[in-house]
This record gives C-alpha cells, sequence and structure tokens, in this order.
C-alpha cells in the first residue's frame, strides 16, 4: 500500500521558535513520507501605495529572507527527504498566501499561537482561519508537540465512512511506525447525553455504534495489515474523550467541513476545540459528503490516496505556516 501520498511538504516560517517547531515537524514529516520540503515565509504588503510604503514593504520582505535563514540554520544542512530544501518568500498574510496554497496542496500544516482566552474567542488564528478555509486537509502543531514520532495516532471517527479521514489515519500509521486508536464518542453534549440517558433503548444504540465502528476499523485494518488498530466508544463529549489522556507525544486525526472561522467557534466543533486545547498535533481532514458512499456499501475506497473534492483537481503540496503571523478574523 503506497503511504507517500504527500507531494510535498511545504513549511512557513516566520524566524520565531514556534514555527520552528512546525519547520522540525515538518522535516520529519517529509522523511516520513520521502517527500520534498519547501520552507515558505510571508510578509505584508500595504493595500494601497503611498509615501514610505516601499520602504515598508522592502523591510519587510528583508524580515520574510532572515526568517529563511534562521530555518535553514535549524536545519543545518539536513536533506528531508533525501532532497535539496526549497526556500520562498512570498507577498500577503500568512492566512491569505496559505488559504490560497492549499487549494493545490495535500495538507496544509499550522503552527499554534498562544493566544489568551478572549482572544481565541473573539479574533481565532492563522490556524483557526486555515482549518475553516482550506479545501484539504490542516495539521495544527502546538509549541510542546513531541520532537519524535508519535507514540499513537488518535482518530476521532464520525458517523460515516470518511474514506479521507480514515485513508489518513492508517496512511500515518504505517508512515509513522505506530498504532492507531479509533475512537467515536457516543454522545456530543449534555443535553444528547440526559436523552440518551432516558432513553431505554440508548445502551443497545450504542452496542449499534460500536459494532458499526468496529466493523469499519476491521475492513480499513485489512488493508494495512501492518498496522495494530483498536476502537474504543466512550460516552459523553466528543472534545473530552478525544483530549482525554493526550500526550505531547501523540497524534490526533479527526474529520472537518470547511465553513467560516466564527461559525466553527460558535458551533463549538470538535476540530476547533481540539486546535485550540490539544497537547499534540492535530491534523484536521476536510470530508466531503457527497463522497461518502463507502459505509453505505461496506467496502473501503479502492485506492489508498485521499481523492480531490468534486471538480478540483489533485492537491500537490504539504503545507505548514507559521506560527506567528497574526490574528485574522
Amino acid at each position: 500500500m503506497n503511504t507517500t501520498w504527500y507531494r510535498s511538504v511545504t513549511v512557513g516560517v516566520d524566524g520565531s521558535e514556534e514555527s520552528l517547531v512546525a519547520l522540525d515537524w515538518a522535516a520529519r514529516t517529509a522523511d516520513a513520507h520521502d517527500t520534498r520540503l519547501t520552507v515558505v515565509s510571508t510578509y505584508a504588503t500595504p493595500p494601497e501605495p503611498g509615501p514610505g510604503t516601499s520602504r515598508l514593504v522592502e523591510d519587510a520582505r528583508t524580515q520574510a529572507h532572515d526568517a529563511l535563514r534562521v530555518a535553514m540554520d535549524r536545519l543545518d544542512g539536513r536533506r528531508p527527504g533525501n532532497r535539496t530544501v526549497q526556500t520562498v518568500a512570498l507577498p500577503g498574510t500568512a492566512a491569505h498566501v496559505l488559504a490560497q496554497l492549499s487549494r493545490s496542496s495535500d495538507l496544509v500544516v499550522v503552527a499554534r499561537r498562544r493566544l489568551g482566552a478572549f482572544d481565541r474567542a473573539l479574533l481565532g488564528s492563522t490556524s483557526s482561519v486555515l482549518a475553516a478555509h482550506t479545501t484539504g486537509a490542516v495539521a495544527v502543531v502546538p509549541e510542546g508537540a513531541s520532537g519524535g514520532a508519535p507514540a499513537r495516532i488518535r482518530m476521532g471517527a464520525g458517523r460515516s465512512e470518511e474514506p479521507e479521514l480514515w485513508t489518513t489515519a492508517f496512511t500515518e500509521a504505517v508512515a509513522r511506525g505506530c498504532p492507531l486508536e479509533v475512537l467515536h464518542a457516543t454522545g456530543s453534549d449534555p443535553i444528547t447525553d440526559a436523552a440518551l440517558r432516558r432513553d431505554p433503548s440508548a445502551d443497545s444504540w450504542q452496542g449499534v455504534v460500536a459494532t458499526a465502528v468496529a466493523g469499519r476499523a476491521a475492513r480499513w485494518s485489512a488493508r494495512y495489515p501492518g498496522v495494530t488498530c483498536t476502537t474504543t466508544n466512550p460516552p459523553g463529549d466528543a472534545v473530552a474523550a478525544l483530549l482525554d489522556g493526550l500526550t505531547p507525544d501523540d497524534l490526533v486525526v479527526v474529520g472537518g467541513n470547511s465553513h467560516w472561522t466564527l461559525t466553527g467557534r460558535l458551533l463549538r466543533s470538535v476540530s476547533g476545540a481540539l486546535l485550540r486545547s490539544a497537547p499534540c498535533p492535530v491534523l484536521v481532514v476536510h470530508t466531503h459528503a457527497a463522497r461518502q458512499t463507502a459505509s453505505d456499501t461496506g467496502t473501503a475506497p479502492e485506492s489508498a490516496t485521499p481523492p480531490p473534492s468534486p471538480g478540483a483537481r489533485r492537491p500537490a503540496n504539504l503545507t505548514i505556516a507559521p506560527l506567528h503571523a497574526g490574528n485574522w478574523p
């Protein structure tokens, strides 16, 4: 089974220590998938020219190139993926540039910026903007993430088959050489949990869910026999269940759908909550309901490569964004 579906890894840096942690993660990902690493730094440009703007742009461009030099010093001559590292400085905000790049990227990976609770609630961050608006997958790497291979991958299973999600989780387990834990929480919020407790058929319904998730895991395990896969079906909130017992040595893989960032925060999306709180990298795989047919047929998709969205061309790059790229609504 082919596990090198990332065509390249692109990491955004701004010279900060947090973004260099993302660089380290990107380099390891390039090694794991035997693919190219591209290091990108962005710089702001004024919306309209005016007195002194050319000097401001030049200063910003210089800072971007300085960030690239810091990144190359960090790599210290390494050749991630056994290829020459490419560097590029691009104009624009990190969130906008990387969201545009996601149209032709397999994965956008961003470092998580430290924000206060007020900032997180009202402004969001580059990572939350990208998770909400990119067309492909997004990985968010917190500053304290482990520097080595993950000890385990925990996948949050949804109600449908979500072939992109399952493929990504198993592909990463193969590439990283670690076990996979598939988790499906049987409740989503206090109201739902209370209703289930009052429903005399709740136990049988939860049993059906557990059986369905275990069946999917068994089918996917048959396609990836080298992966040690276990399933759990804890009751209660999905976010709490996914966060329970996580360490910086783990990797979480969850599904998601593109939405306005504010909508995601108001609805308390599972992926959004994990991006803000998980101590380990979180990989959000945008799934496409129109192609969710495997759960109906009881079969896994034929290809180990996540299929492109309808009407979109095949993603080409894996992109990692800088941590300190600013806050965006």
